[in-house]
């Protein structure tokens, strides 16, 4: 049966146009059909396009029991051997008596859609390949209705088949989403900060470092990414760790705390002097708003602050006297002495340095080296305002205590002269504005 095709339109249709008999061979075709396959005659097979005779099969075998046959892609040779993608519209063309006399229909070339989808499923199996080499459990899931969406080999190994179950359910036993969900973190500010923080899994009471992020989805949509690392182990270390720091550390305080007090045994008129003035130089430098690392130097500085002095005779300790010039310059020397005791102690802070300045005055009129402003030590600095305000209100053998009033009147008087003067109106809105009291 041959098919008048003269028309225009017919040969210049942007599409493949085909007719053929049963047994495939071509009847009609147009000029983008056989530009497309490089045809110079009908002589061709249209079964023999086919790259795969599976291929051509499945679609005889799909025509012959449907009327219309839409949407079939598979790859087909040119006259040069050379292969590209098509997509196949056809439909039966029957006589009055339900015959078939042959078949139409379009034929368009797809090759550059299918080459980019081939190339988005090998990256997508490339990355599914390097997913499942990850040793480490990770999933990805839906924000919206919590479904999991992908679950690597590691936690697979773990879960089983869960694709689709919620993840609060499969991941921790939980009828409704977990209260330490961090999707409404992870979606906020355009998706794109990276959330990381450490989690205790209660049924396997393991530390995790857990690895959040959105990122997008084939379809479009965002979903959550979470890769979970084990970190048990560096967590125990770390408590453990913690555990000798925290022994250490009482042991120092414990060390500091006897050389104090066989420092005020020695004096006893100067009992708990040295704790109080490491309790006001601490109130000083937090008001300040001094580093917590930072105040604890300066805690044990105050402990020690008065060391040097137990190489000093106890008579001139307890003296009920006024000190000739003698006896002060020996115990102006008790600053050096401290420092040289504490110098082959590796503490965190310059402890031994702030001892030595303590009594320095900005001004370059404090011992021993007279040093002035810029080279004394801020720590030594609220030492030297602590020590004296201490000093003042004990009492003494040779002296009654001043009243706190003198006491800060003193600082006030020679601010920015002996005292530094923030640390001085510091000191001042203590005791005035927060009402500081020494303890007992």
């Amino acid at each position: 049966m041959e098919i008048k095709s003269d028309s225009l339109y017919f040969h210049e249709l942007p599409i493949g146009f085909f007719a053929i008999h049963p047994d495939g061979k071509l009847i009609e075709t147009n000029r983008y059909f056989n530009q497309m396959f490089q045809l110079k005659t009908k002589d061709t097979n249209f079964f023999q396009l086919f790259v795969s005779p599976e291929a051509s099969l499945a679609w005889q075998s799909l025509l012959e029991s449907n009327e219309t046959l839409t949407g079939f892609e598979a790859q087909f040779y040119t006259q040069q051997r050379k292969s590209k993608w098509v997509e196949i519209n056809t439909r039966k063309v029957k006589n009055t008596f339900n015959q078939i006399f042959f078949y139409v229909g379009t034929i368009q070339d797809i090759t550059k859609r299918k080459d980019s989808e081939l190339k988005k499923e090998s990256q997508s199996s490339e990355l599914l390949t390097i997913l499942n080499q990850i040793p480490h459990p990770l999933y990805i899931s839906d924000p919206d209705g919590y479904s999991l969406l992908f679950v690597n080999q590691a936690l697979q190994k773990k879960l089983g088949e869960v694709i689709g179950q919620k993840c609060h359910r499969v991941l921790h036993g939980f009828q409704s989403p977990c209260i330490f969900c961090t999707n409404h973190t992870i979606f906020e500010d355009q998706n794109s900060e990276t959330l990381i923080w450490d989690f205790f899994n209660q049924n396997e009471k393991k530390w995790y470092r857990c690895i959040d992020k959105a990122i997008p989805w084939p379809d479009g949509r965002k979903v959550k990414y979470q890769m979970a690392i084990d970190i048990t182990k560096e967590k125990r270390t770390e408590f453990q760790f913690n555990k000798l720091l925290e022994n250490l550390q009482n042991t120092l305080e414990g060390t500091v705390r006897a050389i104090s007090d066989m420092v005020e045994i020695r004096d006893p008129y100067i009992a708990g002097h040295q704790k109080r003035v490491a309790q006001l130089s601490c109130a000083i430098a937090e008001e300040m708003g001094y580093s917590q690392e930072r105040i604890n130097g300066l805690r044990i500085a105050g402990l020690l602050h008065d060391i040097g002095k137990i190489y000093l005779p106890q008579e001139i300790l307890w003296k009920p006297h006024q000190l000739t010039d003698i006896e002060f310059n020996m115990i102006k020397n008790h600053p050096e002495v401290g420092y040289q005791i504490l110098n082959h102690i590796h503490f965190p802070w310059p402890v031994n340095k702030i001892i030595l300045q303590h009594h320095e005055k900005i001004d370059g009129s404090g011992y021993p080296k007279g040093l002035t402003g810029k080279d004394i030590l801020l720590e030594a600095k609220i030492l030297a305002v602590a020590d004296t305000i201490e000093a003042m209100v004990s009492n003494r053998p040779y002296r009654e205590p001043f009243h706190i009033e003198e006491a800060l009147g003193e600082i006030q008087l020679h601010k920015n002269i002996h005292y530094d003067s923030e640390i001085v109106d510091t000191c001042l809105f203590l005791f005035t504005k927060k009402e500081f009291q020494f303890e007992s």
